[in-house]
């Protein structure tokens, strides 16, 4: 027979926490909107475009 698996218990505010007067806990959506705002970054590292004009090895006056 498989074994239950047990609940996950979530526990409260920590007693022993305290919080200045006037200020109050950051909320979840404060913070997925703070995510949102950031600029998007890459998931992979990029590599560079060394293909055509940007080519470092190549001479650009050739063209003119």
């Amino acid at each position: 027979m498989a074994k239950r698996k047990v609940a996950v218990r979530l526990e409260g505010a920590d007693p022993a926490q305290i919080i200045m007067p006037g200020v109050r806990p950051v909320s979840l959506g404060e913070r997925l909107n703070w995510q949102a705002q950031l600029p998007m970054q890459p998931r992979r590292v990029q590599k560079p475009l060394d293909i055509g004009f940007w080519d470092p090895m190549r001479d650009q006056l050739e063209m003119f």
